[in-house]
C-alpha cells in the first residue's frame, strides 16, 4: 500500500489508543515528554523510557512528572549487540554543557562548532529485554528517535516482532552519520520480519515512519486502523487531545 503523508505523532497517539499495548518503549527518549504524552492515553500500560545519555537520564531521573506518571527509565542503549559499547555526546566546542540535548548518538558524527565527548554505556536488545522483564506483555508498541541508529534497534527486537505491533521510528534518506543504515534498509529490515508501512512523514531527508504488524493490520481492526488515518490526516491535533481525553 502507499504510505500516508501526515504529521506522524498524532497518528501513533492514536493507533497507541487503539491497540491498548501491554507496554510501551520509549527508545531514544532525551527527556521522557513522548511517554509522558503516552501515559494521557493509556492508564494501565507499562511505559519504559530508554535513554543511553547519562546527562539526559539524570535529568529524566529527577524529574518528578515522569515517577509520578509510572514511567519507567533506563539507562541503557537499546542495541543488535548486548554488553558495552560507545556512545557520542555532541557537545559545543568551549562548553561543557550539552547543546542539543536529542542531537547525541551510538554513531559519531563531525559538524562544524561541535565535538563529540565519547562514553561507555551498557547495551541491551529488545528482545531479551521484553523476554526477561516483561515475559506477560503480548502486546507491545515501539517509539524510536536514536539519531541514525534506528536500524541496530529494529535488529534488537527481531526475536520479539510477533509480539511489537505498533512502531513509530525516525529514519535518514541520506547520510547524516557516516555508516549508518538508509531509510531503505529499516524497511526491508521490517517488512521482512511482517510489518506493513501506513504513514511517513513528509521531510525529504530525515522523516519518520508509523508501521505496523500485518497481523494487527489484517485483523478485525482493519477498518479502524484506516479510519484513524484519515481522521488524522484531516486533524491529527484535535484526534489525539480528544482520545486522551477517554484513555484506554
Amino acid at each position: 500500500m502507499t504510505p500516508v503523508a501526515l504529521k506522524t505523532k498524532y497518528a501513533f497517539h492514536s493507533l497507541l489508543w487503539l491497540l491498548r499495548p501491554d507496554i510501551v518503549l520509549d527508545v531514544g527518549s532525551m527527556d521522557g515528554a513522548d511517554s509522558k504524552r503516552f501515559r494521557k492515553l493509556l492508564k494501565k500500560a507499562d511505559i519504559v523510557a530508554f535513554e543511553a545519555n547519562p546527562n539526559n537520564f539524570k535529568l529524566m531521573d529527577e524529574d518528578p512528572a515522569i515517577k509520578g506518571n509510572e514511567i519507567r527509565v533506563v539507562n541503557k542503549l537499546v542495541s543488535c549487540r548486548e554488553g558495552t559499547q560507545s556512545f557520542f555526546i555532541q557537545q559545543q566546542d568551549g562548553t561543557e554543557q550539552n547543546s542539543n540535548r536529542g542531537t547525541s548518538s551510538a554513531l559519531p558524527r563531525t559538524e562544524q562548532g561541535m565535538r563529540n565527548e565519547e562514553v561507555s554505556i551498557d547495551s541491551v536488545r529488545l528482545d531479551a529485554f521484553l523476554k526477561e522483564e516483561y515475559p506477560e506483555a503480548a502486546k507491545a508498541a515501539m517509539w524510536v528517535d536514536v539519531e541514525g541508529f534506528a536500524y541496530e534497534v529494529m535488529e534488537s527486537m527481531q526475536n520479539a516482532a510477533e509480539h511489537i505491533h505498533l512502531i513509530h521510528v525516525e529514519v535518514e534518506t541520506q547520510e547524516c552519520w557516516p555508516g549508518q543504515k538508509l531509510e531503505s534498509d529499516v524497511l526491508r529490515l521490517l517488512e521482512g520480519m511482517g510489518y506493513v508501512l501506513l504513514a511517513q512523514g513528509k521531510h525529504a531527508i530525515q522523516r519518520d515512519l508509523i508501521l505496523v504488524s500485518k497481523s494487527w493490520y489484517h485483523s478485525e481492526a482493519h477498518g479502524q486502523i484506516n479510519k484513524i488515518l484519515r481522521l488524522a490526516q484531516l486533524g491529527g491535533p484535535a484526534l489525539s487531545r480528544a482520545l486522551s481525553l477517554f484513555p484506554s
